[in-house]
């Protein structure tokens, strides 16, 4: 054990070392921890391993050295020491006000080289989001500014767009929704008619609130399931969902775990949402210059609701809000159990020997594994009267760029040294990142019922009965007739 803890120590120093130009420190140091050996393991420190536990994920270098080009493929400007107002609903990831986390300082340091790049400074006015409408509202009635940019959770986006507070960002000039900092689904979900309203990217999707398949290494191996070699399917893009259920069913058959599946109380009720989308789905379809649709059919919402009424008939299943699963799954009780990537520090010392998956597939030949976001997920958007959107949209831009790669690539180093059991879930977190994907109707929802019921509440709601085909013609004609009026193709 000592040699393991020795091991770890070095790796982190020279982790440290490598990265030093960047500013990247290693917290929370187990070296100094006493532990106890035994006579096995005093025998074991006399050989050298052959290799350590964890492999080098990538050089921060490297992928600052591309957000970098990313920022210099910008237009150039020097705004002359002007204040750049930004107003969000939470600035905890977009400006910190504490350094305690890897990606918090990094955050910091990227505000600041924007700062310096264009000779700005931000300001950041932290509101609710009733808040930024109805001052928005008013400002704009009184043809008055009211901030540069602002940040608003995803899921208000409708009632934004509804009180026609929002610049169609696609006429700013400079805006490239196919840059890689962007995620590019995001302004398609947060389009209808002529206009995009929105944009999330590299620096509004947190690492964090990816939603991951945690496992039982026990539990699964007692039922026969090879690790390492599920690993290697997945990262070929082969897991999915029939996979899933059949190591379930094999739990269940041998008694490896009391509880074969469970979900965090706090994804419980988007369980649905996040099983659909991870198939493959579309709630609906949307772009610029599209009227929006409900994106699926009876055919293949089925699909979906065959995988969800085996989770939610089962005895040994516990997905429902009302189950509390941390401590089962902590304990070693649960097979598998859905949950966000930020409770992984939560489990450093748990019981259980654990792992991460991303949210299987449909088939092993569909595109993608995908990964919802997170309704709170903030996305960036330009107030109506903006009178020089162009300040905006490069600053937006700028702070996308230069988050991209190397925050990801930080906090996947961190939980290396700090916190995951082996490479594989390393391997595995670092897919997940590149799964972000979004959907109009969870943008427009809230604004629009006739939208929600027929997506996403459909699919809750069927969840467990399994009766689609009784609600699902009905409710759509309803929200399709919703769309073509509210994001029509009129100027």
């Amino acid at each position: 054990m000592k040699l393991r803890i020795l091991l770890a120590a070095l790796l982190a120093l020279l982790l440290a070392a490598s990265l030093c130009s960047c500013g990247f420190i290693v917290l929370n140091d187990m070296s100094g921890q006493e532990t106890e050996e035994s006579a096995e393991e005093t025998e074991t420190e006399k050989h050298v391993p052959e290799i350590t536990k964890f492999t080098k994920y990538r050089t921060r270098e490297d992928s600052k050295a591309i957000s970098d080009a990313y920022l210099n493929e910008l237009p150039g400007r020097d705004y002359e020491g002007a204040v750049f107002f930004l107003t969000t609903a939470d600035s905890h990831y977009i400006a910190p006000d504490e350094t305690e986390s890897v990606v918090s300082r990094l955050a910091i340091q990227r505000n600041a080289e924007i700062e310096d790049r264009y000779n700005i400074t931000i300001l950041i006015e932290v509101e609710s989001p009733d808040e930024i409408r109805e001052k928005l509202a008013q400002n704009i009635a009184a043809d008055s500014f009211y901030s540069d940019l602002i940040m608003i959770p995803l899921y208000r986006t409708g009632e934004f767009q509804y009180g026609d507070l929002l610049l169609n960002m696609r006429t700013a000039p400079f805006f490239d929704i196919t840059q890689p900092y962007f995620n590019s689904e995001s302004s398609d979900m947060t389009s209808g008619g002529y206009r995009t309203y929105g944009i999330a990217g590299d620096a509004t999707i947190e690492p964090t609130r990816f939603a991951a398949l945690y496992f039982n290494r026990a539990s699964l191996t007692g039922a026969g399931v090879d690790v390492e070699a599920l690993y290697n399917r997945t990262a070929a893009g082969q897991w999915t969902w029939d996979e899933l259920l059949e190591i379930r069913s094999a739990v269940e058959t041998v008694g490896s775990a009391g509880v074969t599946f469970s979900a965090a109380d706090e994804l419980a009720a988007r369980l649905p949402d996040l099983v659909f989308k991870s198939m493959g789905n579309l709630f609906v379809t949307s772009e610029a210059r599209k009227v929006p649709m409900v994106g699926f059919t009876l055919r293949n919402g089925q699909s979906v609701l065959n995988v969800l009424s085996q989770l939610y008939n089962n005895p040994t299943v516990q997905v429902r809000s009302e189950q509390d699963t941390a401590q089962l799954f902590a304990s070693g009780e649960t097979a598998f159990r859905v949950d966000y990537l930020e409770t992984m520090p939560t489990l450093t010392n748990a019981a259980v020997d654990w792992g991460v998956l991303p949210l299987p597939k449909a088939v092993a030949a569909q595109e993608s594994y995908k990964t919802l976001a997170d309704n709170n997920t903030l996305i960036f958007s330009i107030p109506k009267n903006h009178t020089n959107p162009e300040i905006p949209v490069i600053i937006l831009s700028a702070l996308n760029a230069a988050s991209s790669g190397y925050f990801g690539d930080a906090y996947v180093e961190y939980n290396m040294m700090n916190v995951v059991r082996d490479n594989g879930t390393i391997n595995m977190i670092d897919l997940i990142l590149k799964t972000a994907s979004f959907d109009f109707a969870l943008a427009f929802g809230n604004a629009y019922p006739e939208i929600a019921d027929a997506t996403f509440r459909l699919i809750r709601d069927c969840a467990a009965t399994n009766d689609l085909s009784a609600y699902y013609s009905e409710r759509r004609a309803e929200a399709n007739r919703v769309m073509r009026e509210n994001f029509d193709l009129t100027y």
